[in-house]
């Protein structure tokens, strides 16, 4: 989601830029060629602006505008992002290795569709829990040993993947009518 916003941000602020840049050219081509202000009153705004004080209302609403934008851009991005990949174990000393919550998350799945019985419905990678919500494909089975399959199978899967803080693991049993 931050990388989404990120690009959008830039590119409002690339849009931007490019905006102010081709109105100041534009501007600035007018005065060489003796029009009047092209597309901005640019002399208005000036004469404005000489006439403003700087504890004006306007220049103060304006300030703490830009203030509390800034101040919430900076919050955002010293936010902690959630972890993108779980560590494993590794056994070249120095080498650091991880696998992606996704990976992780399709090798649960692929460990619930193991077990006889279990279809996955819905699986959910953080870096200390997984939540695993499975349906239940034969009518009257019994809930908790499909449960307890599930949680051997999805252990032995992550089992093999040697991370290196092994997340808690949630399986809920969904019964199909």
């Amino acid at each position: 989601m931050r990388r989404i916003v990120n690009r959008l941000l830039g590119v409002v602020l690339a849009l931007a830029l490019v905006a102010g840049a081709a109105v100041v050219i534009v501007e600035v081509v007018g005065v060489l060629v003796g029009a009047r202000p092209v597309l901005v009153d640019w002399p208005a705004a000036l004469d404005w602006a000489r006439r403003t004080r700087w504890d004006a209302g306007v220049v103060r609403t304006a300030g703490a505008a830009i203030l509390l934008v800034g101040l919430a851009l900076t919050v955002f991005e010293l936010w902690p992002s959630r972890a993108g990949r779980l560590p494993v174990d590794s056994d070249e000393p120095g080498l650091e290795a991880a696998v992606t919550r996704r990976g992780v998350q399709q090798e649960v799945r692929a460990a619930v569709a193991e077990v006889d019985g279990a279809s996955p419905r819905h699986v959910s990678v953080r870096p200390g829990r997984i939540r695993v919500r499975i349906a239940s494909r034969i009518a009257g089975q019994e809930p908790q040993g499909l449960r307890d399959a599930v949680l051997a199978s999805v252990g032995s899967h992550l089992d093999r993947l040697h991370l290196r803080r092994r997340p808690s693991l949630a399986v809920s049993v969904e019964r199909r009518s």
